[in-house]
């Protein structure tokens, strides 16, 4: 029988394994470490500048290419970029239960670590093979008794004796082979040469699982631990994982949305349907309705105009359609701080269910409803009604400057026209102050100055002919940034997020049916000067 050599140290004669656990030790510490250090900088990092990650993903500095993000200068959009920073920072604790719970278990692993050290501390180095030591007798004993501390210990820890325990085999191939190595002329001679009874060995060293895991009384007390986390922990992280995650789709809406969104979605839904449409998705329904909403949303709904007759009559439905609609009205005057943060709660929802409504309208290639869900979303960010102008998107405007714009010379109802126009050419400001005409003047540079460009060909074709496949592509090119720049969120000073451009490219086949052949949305928050973005390619068959 061949013995591999294993060192041990010496742990109260270790009940006595014949292998040394410290590797384990070092290994489950420096598991440990590389969680906890990360950790504690994290929390220590987080005191000192409460909220600055959050802000950071919020309001980030840098695209992800390196270029600086330009944001709107106008007075509206620093102040809210000042109030979300000390949001965050002001609420980026969290709750005193969690933030508790967090730093019992950082504190947990530290201790850990230390009483670890204190293992290590301990830790003897590591000794090679030494019979007289395994047979607890003197380098000088005499042949009777090395013989009868033999006899003595391999009684002891016979294998038949102790048919369970793993510790008692290992001890006894040591004590055999110290017998040996002190006994038999070959295995000594290999001994007093090599150290080793076996002759020259290859040491080996492992992660040994700590001794506690292989003595006998423990065994039970490991299976029930085992099978309280086979069995109960594991199903029961499954469970509560497939709870919260079953009523959501892959884009974060609710299942329950898509199905609704699905069936009351057509071809004839337009802006005006959208926000009772919205009111009605499951996340809305979910709002808690409070018994002073009923007061708070008489005065609102005097001042409301609806659009269309209602369609549901659900409470809740009905509070934050008003809800929706005073928005787009720029009612929020007239709400109270509690309905205030129910709106934000719901346009934050918004988005998703929104883009979610896009898709919808995309995927059954109705041009015209996409269109109109893009328009509602644009609504929902800017604040403006199913017939506002696009001019009160422009800081300080209302229906009273939109008159003076709407009339005479240099008369402009477009924002794109309104922008591109010299300065002395702009209708509106001669009642603005200096202040309010330069948040005029940083929300016109902040707008997009784009240039879209698009390109139809057929893979090596100089000339297109009937029966072509051809392959067209999109590209655009802002011309307001400078080259290190990159486009910050956009000027939405009543939305309650930041909101990054997007862009909506469709190849839509021509009338009478303006099918959607295909479509493709474009982020463009790390859009620079000098790049064009090429869409996914489209292949059409010319007819």
């Amino acid at each position: 029988m061949s013995f591999k050599d294993t060192f041990t140290k010496d742990d109260q004669k270790e009940g006595l394994l014949g292998y040394d656990d410290t590797a384990f030790y070092y290994f489950i510490s420096s598991v440990i470490v590389s969680i906890a250090i990360p950790w504690t900088c994290s929390m220590i990092y987080n005191a000192i500048f409460p909220g600055q990650a959050q802000v950071e993903k919020d309001f980030p500095t840098k695209s992800k290419s390196g270029s600086k993000y330009r944001y709107c200068a106008s007075s509206a959009m620093v102040e809210k970029v000042d109030q979300a920073r000390k949001r965050a920072r002001t609420g980026s604790t969290g709750s005193t239960v969690g933030s508790a719970v967090k730093l019992a278990v950082l504190g947990g692993m530290w201790i850990l670590l230390f009483v670890i050290y204190l293992q290590l501390g301990d830790a003897k180095e590591i000794k090679r093979f030494d019979p007289f030591e395994i047979l607890e007798i003197s380098p000088g004993a005499s042949a009777a008794e090395v013989k009868k501390a033999y006899r003595k210990l391999s009684l002891v820890y016979h294998p038949d004796k102790n048919p369970d325990d793993p510790l008692a085999a290992s001890r006894f191939m040591q004590i055999t082979k110290a017998h040996m190595a002190l006994t038999d002329e070959t295995s000594k001679a290999n001994f007093e040469k090599y150290g080793n009874p076996d002759g020259a060995q290859v040491s080996k060293l492992g992660i040994g699982l700590p001794p506690f895991l292989l003595q006998k009384e423990n065994h039970l007390m490991i299976l029930c631990l085992f099978f309280f986390l086979l069995l109960f922990v594991v199903p029961m992280a499954f469970i509560c994982y497939y709870q919260r995650t079953k009523n959501y789709a892959a884009n974060g809406v609710m299942i329950e949305t898509l199905q609704f969104m699905g069936y009351y979605i057509n071809e004839a839904t337009r802006l005006k349907n959208c926000p009772e449409l919205l009111a009605a998705s499951a996340e809305s329904r979910a709002m808690a309705l409070r018994p002073s909403d009923n007061e708070e949303l008489k005065m609102l709904g005097t001042q409301v105009t609806e659009h269309k007759k209602r369609q549901f009559k659900l409470p809740i439905i009905i509070k934050n359609d008003y809800l929706l609609m005073a928005h787009m009205q720029r009612l929020h005057h007239l709400m109270s701080p509690e309905l205030r943060a129910d709106l934000d709660e719901l346009l934050r929802h918004s988005l998703k269910i929104t883009q979610a409504m896009i898709e919808i309208a995309c995927m059954r290639e109705w041009f015209f409803t996409a269109q109109a869900m893009i328009e509602f979303r644009r609504s929902l960010i800017q604040a403006l009604d199913v017939k506002s102008s696009q001019l009160l998107q422009i800081p300080h405007f209302n229906e009273e400057t939109l008159k003076h714009c709407l009339k005479g010379k240099n008369a402009t109802a477009m924002l794109t026209d309104y922008l591109q126009k010299d300065k002395d050419q702009r209708k509106g400001l001669s009642s603005m102050t200096p202040d309010q005409i330069a948040d005029v003047e940083a929300f016109a540079s902040h707008c997009s100055n784009m240039e879209v460009k698009a390109i139809t060909e057929v893979e090596d074709e100089k000339e297109i002919v009937v029966g072509d496949i051809a392959t067209v592509t999109v590209q655009l090119l802002r011309k307001n940034l400078h080259e290190d720049e990159a486009m910050g969120p956009v000027h939405a000073p009543l939305f309650p997020e930041p909101k990054f451009e997007e862009w909506w490219i469709f190849l839509v086949e021509g009338a009478p049916n303006t099918r959607i052949i295909g479509f493709e949305t474009q982020s463009q928050s790390s859009f620079r000067r000098s790049e064009s973005i090429s869409f996914d390619t489209f292949s059409i068959p010319f007819p």
